[in-house]
This record gives C-alpha cells, sequence and structure tokens, in this order.
C-alpha cells in the first residue's frame, strides 16, 4: 500500500472557486490520499458546496472565522498522513501532481519538504503566467526573504511536521515561508522542475490584496520568527540581514497603504537591522515617507496617471 498523504484546504468565502480545488484533489490518481476542509465562517455558499462532497473527504467542519492558520492547525490535527500538504480554496492541483511528489520523496528519503512549479491562473482559470520555483538554499532564504516554493505545489513528512509545526496563529502572509524554514533545518529539501498546482491571481487573493496585512505579518516575521532562539548557529548569522529584509517590506507595504508613520518606523528599523538594505529605491522611500499625507497622495495620483491607471 502506498504511502498515506493528507491534503487540508482552509476555505473562506471562496465559493466562486472552491469546486474546482476541491475536485482537483478528489481526482488525483493517487490510491491513498486524505482530504479535509476547514471553512472558517465563510459567510457565502462554500458550505453548501463542501456538503456536497462530505462523502468524499475524510473530515469537514465550519467554524467561526479565526484565520487561515488556525483553520489549518485545526484541519491538519484530523489527518494521519505520511506526507501532508494544504491547498487553498482557490488554488488547484494539477492531474498527478500527489503522485509525482511522493515519487520524490522515496527516490531520496531523506527529504523532508518537496515541491514543483506551476501555472498563475485568473479569476476565469485562464492561464496567464508560469510560477517558476528555485533551488532551495536556507541562507539564502534568510537573507532575502524570499519564499522560492509554490506553496500550492508543495508536501512535507509528518516527522518534520512534529518538529516545524503547527503554525503560528498569530501568521498571515508569510505563514508557509515560516513553514518552509522551519522544516529545512531536519533535512533536504528537494524541488521538482515540472509544474504540479496552479496559483490564482484575483482581487480577493492574499497574493494580490491587503498590504496592511503583508506590511503586519512582515514586521511579525522579522520580530517573532527571525529572533527565536531555536536557529542553528550556522543560520543564525543571516538572521539580521533577513530582518532587514522583512522590515523593509513591512514598511513598503505600509507605504503603499498610505500610514505614512509605521512606514517610517519601519523602514528605519531595517536600516539599524542591517545597513545592507541600503539602495536608492530605500533613500527614495524613506524621504517620501517624511512628506505630508495630502504630498504622498499627490505624488502617487501623479503617478497612476503616468501609467494610464488614473485620469
Amino acid at each position: 500500500m502506498p504511502p498515506l498523504v493528507s491534503i487540508v484546504t482552509p476555505s473562506y468565502n471562496q465559493a466562486q472557486f472552491l469546486e474546482e480545488s476541491i475536485r482537483s484533489v478528489l481526482e488525483q490518481d493517487y490510491p491513498a490520499l486524505e482530504y479535509v476542509i476547514v471553512d472558517d465562517g465563510s459567510t457565502d455558499e462554500s458550505p453548501e458546496i463542501v456538503a456536497r462532497y462530505a462523502d468524499r473527504l475524510a473530515w469537514w467542519a465550519c467554524q467561526e472565522n479565526a484565520g487561515q492558520s488556525a483553520a489549518l492547525n485545526r484541519g491538519f490535527e484530523r489527518t494521519s498522513g505520511e506526507y501532508l500538504g494544504f491547498l487553498s480554496g482557490d488554488d488547484t492541483l494539477l492531474p498527478g501532481a500527489i503522485g509525482r511528489l511522493v515519487e520524490a520523496f522515496e527516490e531520496d528519503p531523506g527529504l523532508v519538504l518537496a515541491y514543483g512549479e506551476g501555472f498563475y491562473t485568473n479569476e476565469r482559470s485562464e492561464r496567464i503566467g508560469y510560477a517558476h520555483a528555485r533551488d532551495w538554499d536556507t541562507a539564502w532564504v534568510l537573507r532575502t526573504a524570499k519564499n522560492p516554493v509554490v506553496q500550492p505545489a508543495a508536501l512535507w513528512t509528518r516527522g518534520a511536521w512534529e518538529k516545524a509545526g503547527p503554525f503560528d496563529e498569530g501568521s498571515d502572509y508569510y505563514l508557509d515561508l515560516e513553514l518552509f524554514l522551519r522544516l529545512s533545518v531536519h533535512g533536504r529539501v528537494g524541488r521538482i522542475g515540472e509544474p504540479l498546482a496552479t496559483v490564482r491571481l484575483h482581487p480577493g487573493s492574499l497574493s494580490v490584496a491587503g498590504t496592511v496585512r503583508k506590511a503586519r505579518d512582515a514586521g511579525r516575521f522579522a520580530d517573532v520568527v527571525l529572533r527565536a532562539p531555536e536557529w542553528p548557529s550556522e543560520l543564525r548569522r543571516h538572521t539580521r540581514r533577513a530582518r532587514a529584509a522583512m522590515l523593509l517590506r513591512s514598511g513598503m507595504n505600509y507605504y503603499a497603504a498610505l500610514d505614512l508613520r509605521r512606514a517610517r518606523r519601519q523602514l528605519l528599523r531595517a536600516l539599524l537591522a542591517h545597513p545592507a538594505v541600503v539602495s536608492r529605491r530605500f533613500a527614495a522611500l524613506l524621504g517620501k515617507s517624511l512628506l505630508p499625507l495630502g504630498v504622498v497622495r499627490r505624488l502617487r495620483a501623479r503617478r497612476l496617471v503616468r501609467l494610464g491607471i488614473a485620469s
């Protein structure tokens, strides 16, 4: 019997896309699949959609809205698979994805995390771009605070999850990056150079919305994750630069949200964390954060006109 794979879908008001996501899991050709769905307080038709597939699910539940991390933790508590992964309610697995990921683990028993690449899709499920992955290098990920993993195309081992999980329920946008970094401390990470999933970009997705949420979570990542004492000594030397990168990202998103005070504070903290963040772009952003809000609004309006986005 092949090893059991457990997939969890956290869903919140994604009825428009949810059925496509569910079917992409249930129609995998892998024979040992356990599927769990946690609806995180949806007010649309999502619960009704999930209920239609109840007899094909290992477990499902509706809960009061508690956030994606809490929904995932609750879902993974109900799983028993040797390999774990999660798929948001607006993304999909491509045919054969689970079997290909399990093959990678069987070929290299030292892997704790395996991932592929994918396609970006729009609201109409049309492919609009290629989601490239990059070979994993923990030191590079820490230095740059960039995520080389296409999250829906990833699985990890239960043994590593028991050491690195569960999710911090205060996390939001960067929860997958945090998990992958923690997993990488416990073994090898492997990339499969072929598309295994789709990542949907639409106005309601975390990838394209919620600048304040991104700013807040980048700050949390810098102050909580990267200051954790359990980083191995060979990686700890990279965490100052990583903190600077995340604080810079936090400041940029606060600026985009026109919260100039918080933007300025995070930019200055980034500078103090590691001077390597200084660039012409950084200096320009810090300078603009010192301007009155009305001036910044006018600068932004002019830029949008130049780009043809506003008139």
